[in-house]
């Protein structure tokens, strides 16, 4: 394995030689890496867990499943796939970007840890558009709005992101820098290679679905806004149960797609903001890893707005609880028969 240059950033501390007055603000940023970003980063992604496991088992375990159960549930598969390989990409930050587990295994968990970007802005687009035609369409493409299809059209989903994930099961494997280290990283050693999958994949997982959700929910702003002045007209402001539950369903993906956005927006930005520096500086590696812990922090969130936002999502909860409890209880009740 030849070493190669600094010739592009890979998010890893490997910094050059330095001067001696600027030391201790590599020393603060080499810090921030394997202790700072580690700790915040695992504390995400335990709660994350417990947040995704809970709502994957309330969901499986309802008898009736809703169409943006099926979203959810996608979402927070999306979530575990990421969760899952944190613990490796963690352990390379807290021993400042060494990676000892092995190229297959680095290829796995980058391309892993990718298509959850994939599939999670794809299931957040398609589930605007669904809550578009829930509200504002409720008659047009039913025949695609049922449980069988959703499923067909998730998994499609999968498949589009598995496929657009290529470039990183072909750039993805252990690297090692001059200075001696080896690390999981994207071999892309030419300006041209970073520009271009930088591009690709701000665009393909941010920029092009970002304008296609602001304007389901634009659509459903001006209609929701147009129902009210035709209800403060007629004097009447009761709306029927159904439409009620659909207005609250479209409420919380709505605040699913801002914690999206607003969690996702910063790293983004600062990727492209990265093309334009040949040399990173403090600051800016302290405002990388923010946005990192910023991005992987909507997986741990999401979790716990269902269960916030979502009155019909929290009786499922205690219904599983409760049937969960008896469960238990007859178990012991039928161990203290066997003894006596």
């Amino acid at each position: 394995m030849e070493p190669i240059q600094y010739s592009c950033w890979n998010g890893t501390f490997n910094p050059p030689n330095i001067s001696s007055s600027g030391e201790h603000y590599y020393q603060a940023v080499g810090a921030a890496e394997t202790i700072i970003l580690p700790s915040l980063t695992g504390v995400i992604c335990s709660t994350g867990l417990v947040g995704n496991i809970i709502v994957m088992l309330t969901i499986i375990r309802s008898r009736k499943k809703t169409i943006p159960d099926i979203y959810i549930c996608n979402l927070a598969v999306a979530d575990l796939v990421h969760i899952i390989g944190m613990p490796f990409l963690i352990h390379q930050w807290a021993r400042g970007g060494e990676w000892v587990f092995g190229n297959p295994l680095c290829t796995i968990i980058t391309s892993l840890d990718t298509c959850n970007q994939f599939a999670c802005s794809a299931i957040m687009t398609v589930m605007s558009l669904d809550r578009y035609l829930a509200l504002v369409q409720p008659f047009r493409l039913t025949s695609l709005r049922t449980r069988s299809k959703t499923i067909q059209i998730n998994l499609c989903l999968w498949i589009v992101s598995l496929i657009l994930v290529f470039p990183v099961w072909t750039y993805s494997k252990v690297i090692l820098f001059k200075d001696g280290l080896e690390s999981c990283a994207f071999d892309l050693t030419s300006p041209e290679e970073v520009l271009w999958y930088t591009l690709y994949l701000t665009m393909a997982t941010f920029f092009f679905p970002l304008p296609l959700i602001l304007v389901c929910y634009f659509l459903i702003l001006c209609y929701t806004w147009e129902l009210y002045q035709q209800n403060e007209k007629s004097g009447c402001y009761n709306t029927n149960i159904p439409r009620q539950r659909v207005m609250k369903l479209t409420k919380m993906v709505l605040v699913l797609v801002g914690v999206f956005v607003l969690s996702a927006a910063p790293y983004h930005v600062i990727q492209l903001v990265n093309l334009q520096i040949a040399q990173p500086t403090p600051t800016f590696y302290i405002s990388y890893y923010f946005t990192i812990c910023l991005s992987y922090a909507s997986g741990s969130i999401n979790p716990f707005l269902y269960i916030m936002l979502s009155g019909n999502f929290q009786k499922r909860l205690r219904q599983c609880i409760h049937i969960r409890t008896k469960t238990v209880d007859r178990e012991f009740n039928n161990i203290e028969n066997t003894l006596t």
